[in-house]
């Protein structure tokens, strides 16, 4: 496969893992399921590009470990009357993934990238996230603060709109309606920067080595895209309870931010990875 096409397929799957968590999380079901099939499709197409496979055999114990993780974490959210967020998905997925790379069939290499996948996430999520927040440092909201809400709430004051900040995660917007507007962690980009810091480092280690200036360059275009679509994504919903209430504000909250996502993504890929 030519090198250019398996640049496209790479920035391909970031953007339907990103779209398939939005989607289950905050939109429709079957949109997410949807991705989260394609991402799958994706992958595969992708890891038989890998030059060398290893032989993978089989561990019954590995996949028995695998279905106890998932078991455990489903059973435990459901007798404490718990909703399964983000951090249980991905539990979940690197219990599923450890039985599929335990199974020794032909998809124990998707299995591989997913147990990967997850546990790199999970290490980032618990060390930037749960950690600093037992400490009491609330390490993302200081990023969304400063990176994503006071640019949204300076660029719309500078529009005329009367918005502002009444404390930190909150935007108060004086329009139609009156409204407090809550930004949390999906809102700015976190678990979206982390699922694709995620994906490319498993792709690296699991389907194919890239060079290190490979690596860092579509790191980079991933990042910034994820970046400027969340502020986009601010910026719009905002412009949209201003003008129109919450209901329309809400209609539009589940899809824009990975469609904002992929229409960035584009464009900026072409600029700056095949150069």
């Amino acid at each position: 496969m030519p090198k250019l096409n398996i640049n496209i397929l790479l920035l391909l799957l970031a953007v339907l893992v990103v779209s398939s968590f939005i989607e289950l999380a905050y939109g429709s079901i079957y949109l997410g399921v949807l991705f989260l099939i394609l991402s799958g499709v994706c992958l595969v197409i992708l890891s038989k590009e890998t030059p060398v496979k290893s032989e993978i055999k089989k561990s019954p114990l590995l996949m028995i470990f695998g279905i106890l993780i998932v078991i455990a974490d489903i059973s435990y959210n459901y007798l404490t009357h718990f909703e399964i967020q983000t951090f249980d998905s991905m539990i979940i997925l690197f219990g599923f993934s450890l039985f599929l790379f335990a199974s020794g069939t032909r998809y124990a290499e998707l299995g591989k990238f997913g147990a990967y996948f997850s546990a790199v996430f999970l290490v980032f999520f618990t060390s930037l996230f749960i950690i600093p927040e037992k400490l009491d440092v609330t390490l993302p909201y200081y990023y969304g603060h400063y990176c994503v809400t006071l640019p949204a709430v300076l660029i719309l004051s500078s529009l005329g709109l009367n918005v502002k900040i009444p404390e930190v995660r909150l935007i108060e917007v004086l329009g139609v309606q009156n409204l407090i507007l809550k930004i949390d962690l999906a809102c700015f980009g976190w678990y979206s920067m982390l699922l694709i810091v995620s994906m490319l480092i498993s792709y690296n280690l699991t389907i194919q080595r890239m060079k290190r200036r490979k690596f860092l360059k579509i790191l980079l275009v991933m990042l910034i895209a994820c970046y400027l679509a969340n502020l986009l994504r601010v910026l719009i919903l905002v412009v949209v309870a201003y003008y129109y209430g919450l209901d329309a504000m809400m209609i539009a909250h589940s899809h824009i931010g990975w469609i904002l996502f992929a229409a960035l993504l584009i464009p900026l890929s072409h600029l700056i990875i095949q150069k």
